[in-house]
């Protein structure tokens, strides 16, 4: 097992689609493969390196992100524009340490923990590798929280998904994006 693996959600999801961002080059908006199904229900798409897959299970959701970094990985749903109003799930791996934050888009260009805005962290953490210089990390979120901060996945509509990874070897829940992008998908 490599040194870092996950996260998900957000941490600087500074999301321009279509132009660069620093440090790396941001992805052009449809440039993600259209979402496939895979055995048991699972929804996959690949957007420059960047893999979400997702499997609505009751009343929650299996979802495991997976990028080209040893820093923070990141993927967001329901979008208000880059990071607003995003459910946010971000996460990294040192070593055999494995930390996700639930956080949510306060803004175009920000984001917070959860427990910060008064709401709850809702997020179980299943896994997380560092492997040949790719983070990948798995978890479980309810479908619908209840809490404020969280937004309301409903398994058949679309969601607009907001990705992002960090610059290797950045662990931390507020580190830039060396590379972002946004997709719509279909929960």
């Amino acid at each position: 097992m490599g040194r870092k693996a996950i996260v998900a959600a957000a941490a600087a999801l500074t999301l321009s689609c279509g132009s660069p961002a620093p440090g790396g080059t941001a992805a052009e908006e449809g440039a993600a493969t259209a979402p496939g199904s895979l055995p048991g229900g699972s929804e996959s798409i690949l957007y420059d390196g960047f893999q979400l897959s997702w499997t609505p299970e009751g009343d929650s959701i299996l979802v495991t992100m997976s990028a080209p970094t040893t820093g923070w990985i990141a993927a967001g749903f329901h979008s208000g524009g880059a990071m607003n109003d995003a459910q946010i799930v971000i996460g990294w791996v040192d070593g055999r340490e494995v930390r996700i934050r639930d956080d949510f888009g306060t803004g175009f260009t920000t984001h917070a923990a959860d427990t910060t805005l008064g709401g709850t962290d809702d997020l179980v953490l299943i896994s997380g590798t560092e492997q040949n210089g790719r983070t990948t990390i798995t978890f479980r979120m309810p479908l619908d929280s209840g809490d404020d901060n969280d937004r309301k996945l409903v398994p058949g509509e679309p969601c607009r998904a907001v990705l992002a990874y960090g610059n290797d070897g950045d662990d931390s829940f507020t580190g830039y994006h060396a590379w972002a992008g946004s997709t719509d998908i279909e929960i």
